[in-house]
Parts: C-alpha cells; structure tokens; sequence
C-alpha cells in the first residue's frame, strides 16, 4: 500500500541550524509503501519502504544519495514518523540498490549510522515491483 507519493527537493542550504541533506540541489521522487502488517504468523524485518529516484532537473541538481543517505533517512524518517532502523531504503538508478542503516554510536543529540548498500534481492524486488512500474 502507497502511504506517500512525492517529490522530495532541497537547495543545498542549511535554514534554523539544520544540515542540508547535502550541500548540493538535490530533488528525487519518493514514495514511501507499507509492505505488510505484522500478525502473530508473520513479523516483517522491514515493514516499510522507501524508493527514491532521481529526477535531475538541472546539471547541478544530479546529487547522489549514495554518501547522503543517512542525511536523507533521517529527514524523511522524521517529517513521515519512519523508524529508521526498520525502513527498507531502496534507491532506483541502473541498477535497484538497497541501503540498510544500522545505529553504531549515539553522540549527545544525534546517531551515527553504519551504512551498507548492495543490490536488491529477488524476494524485496517482488515486494516492490508492482511500486516501481510507474516511477
């Protein structure tokens, strides 16, 4: 099920003190899917995920998420009430990339991610695939 579908954008800037997901343009679009819902037969690892593609509009706003993804996990994961840690992160590109994103330490204010990426599996690119056809 299709929670969110949008166009997720940012200018590179830093506004109230916050960081930017990067300091470069960037604009993907995103759409956030419930996989399924937990009964006591079956609990989902990842019950939700969020696909992102880029949609360049400009040669400067061709940001990668590959050294940003804990930036943007953690914005989108904050403004749609995502756990972070149980949110399959799967970018589309030349290839469908998954991103998981482990919590390794915790600074005063602010956790540190480890981050692994690698190609998506069959059974989470069936999952996805009726998702995907239209982005």
């Amino acid at each position: 099920m299709i929670l969110h579908d949008i166009n997720y954008e940012w200018d590179g800037k830093s506004r109230s003190g916050e960081k930017p997901i990067s300091w470069w343009p960037g604009y993907y679009r995103v759409r956030i899917i419930k996989l399924g819902d937990d009964t006591k037969a079956i609990r989902y690892l990842f019950p939700i995920a969020v696909i992102f593609k880029p949609q360049k509009t400009t040669k400067t706003m061709n940001t990668s998420l590959q050294n940003y993804i804990d930036n943007f996990a953690k914005k989108i994961s904050k403004t749609y009430d995502l756990d972070i840690d149980k949110t399959l992160w799967v970018e589309l590109g030349d290839e469908i990339r998954v991103a998981q994103l482990n919590p390794d330490r915790q600074l005063s204010d602010e956790t540190l991610y480890t981050i692994s990426w690698r190609p998506a599996r069959a059974n989470e690119l069936s999952m996805i695939d009726p998702y995907i056809k239209d982005l």
